[in-house]
């Protein structure tokens, strides 16, 4: 069984009170303002009035501090919720610690499910939260091909599944996230049990949806690779660990630098530089950031680097990690990474950023935004073409741009805001690539289609 396409759920620990700021009103006041002093402080003011007294500080116009309390860029662990919705009907559940595993286990129950009456008997809320419109019986329409050999499997937005001789492990999946543009079209089908580990690279909601997880993991001793958080904050609102032991299932989260073997898949885990609120100038203050992992997966057939949504921040930059990556393994077969810019922290879709920058470098990247010189917070199509000369890879494959269905290319990598095509991404990588001298072939392939290696060569296959 599976759940109807129209289905949008959830099931996670909310941040105490993060909730309650109204992080993108404020910025569009902010920028309606232009950053006015005088102007931006009446904004705060007004906010806080309503709001009431912990979260803001409007005093950081003139200290020049943060604009939010430390219990907002600190935030404690609040409640577990879960959340289902199909139209205009939604159930809201607030679950004590201790119900958190049995729906998790329905979660999983579902997904091996055969009949709806297995589900029904797996369901552990009230019964008059029941619907029989909540579920599909049998296989999705166009189901993702099951893996059948060594490649890399695209799938919906930044999964792939990464597949060797002998072994699966499984990127980011969010079958289930529903509140994104076309996920509902997303085949959610397992291969034949599950995969053999999961690789989690950071937790913004396109990349980490727990109902999703669970749905591909039927087996709670799969271990998952996820970041490591030193302490939960503002940019990184969950130890992804103590989420999904609390969720019953096994979690591993190594440190950058570390090397974890599934199988016969050698996985390295790199830094995850960018997509902070500022691609430069001084680091953030101490223990505020998004953590993140990139991948380096090796098999006997290929290897490839999993770069997600990274660029360049005050910490560090990618192509000295891949740089190094290369020093130490060699040259990389592939190269995935997203070729979308992010104006941070001025970017509608991370639109809580700016709150974790104090107010003299919001003025300062204001400015530079108003001059037309913020940086992308993430590569781009500059920053894709140097890291694919820095890795000596021989391919770069697109991913990470969005979900418009299987076999169907990317039209817009904004999801719908009128961003350029991936296919136009993928020619701005090839002319940096050429004005850089580096002959990494850019591939363009669709959710659904298969990277084949066999004999130090890559074959696409499209999606059925």
């Amino acid at each position: 069984m599976r759940f109807a396409p129209d289905v949008i759920l959830d099931l996670t620990p909310l941040p105490d009170r993060v909730g309650a700021v109204p992080f993108t009103e404020l910025l569009d006041g902010l920028l309606r303002e232009g950053f006015d002093p005088e102007g931006s402080r009446r904004v705060l003011e007004a906010a806080q009035a309503r709001l009431g007294p912990g979260l803001l500080r409007p005093q950081g116009v003139d200290d020049g501090g943060f604009l939010v309390e430390s219990s907002v860029l600190f935030p404690e662990q609040g409640a577990w919720w879960w959340v289902l919705q199909q139209g205009e009907e939604r159930w809201r559940t607030r679950l004590a610690v201790e119900d958190v595993p049995a729906v998790a286990g329905f979660l999983r129950a579902t997904a091996l499910a055969s009949t709806l009456e297995e589900v029904r008997e797996a369901w552990p809320f009230d019964e008059a939260g029941w619907r029989d419109s909540l579920f599909a019986a049998g296989p999705h329409p166009a189901p993702w091909v099951e893996p059948s050999g060594p490649g890399i499997y695209r799938r919906e937005h930044a999964s792939v599944l990464i597949r060797s001789r002998t072994t699966s492990v499984l990127v980011d999946p969010i079958p289930l996230q529903r509140r994104m543009n076309h996920i509902g079209l997303a085949p959610g089908n397992l291969a034949h049990g599950p995969p053999d580990a999961l690789a989690i690279t950071h937790g913004h909601v396109d990349h980490w949806h727990v109902p999703s997880m669970l749905s591909h993991l039927t087996d709670a001793s799969v271990p998952v690779l996820v970041p490591r958080v030193p302490r939960p904050n503002l940019l990184t609102m969950q130890d992804f660990a103590q989420v999904l032991g609390t969720c019953g299932q096994r979690a591993l989260a190594p440190q950058w630098g570390e090397t974890v073997h599934v199988g016969d898949i050698r996985v390295d885990v790199l830094p995850f530089y960018g997509e902070q609120p500022s691609p430069d100038g001084p680091p953030l203050a101490e223990g505020l950031r998004s953590w993140g992992n990139c991948y380096r997966f090796t098999t006997e057939d290929f290897s490839c680097l999993l770069l997600v949504d990274s660029g360049t921040d005050p910490e560090g930059r990618m192509e000295a990690v891949v740089e190094r990556s290369r020093r130490e393994l060699g040259p990389v077969d592939a190269v995935l990474s997203c070729q979308r810019e992010f104006l941070s922290p001025f970017f509608g879709g991370l639109s809580h950023y700016w709150a974790a920058l104090p107010w003299t470098r919001l003025r300062e990247l204001y400015a530079d935004h108003l001059a037309g010189r913020l940086r992308s917070a993430t590569a781009g199509p500059a920053g894709v073409a140097e890291v694919c000369a820095a890795a000596g890879a021989r391919w770069f494959l697109p991913y990470a741009n969005g979900f418009e269905g299987v076999g169907r290319a990317i039209q817009d990598v904004g999801w719908g805001l009128g961003e350029p095509s991936e296919a136009a991404c993928g020619a701005a990588v090839r002319d940096h690539l050429k004005a850089l001298g580096v002959f990494t072939k850019v591939l363009d392939w669709s959710p659904g289609d298969v990277a084949r290696f066999e004999r130090g060569e890559l074959r696409l296959d499209a999606a059925r």
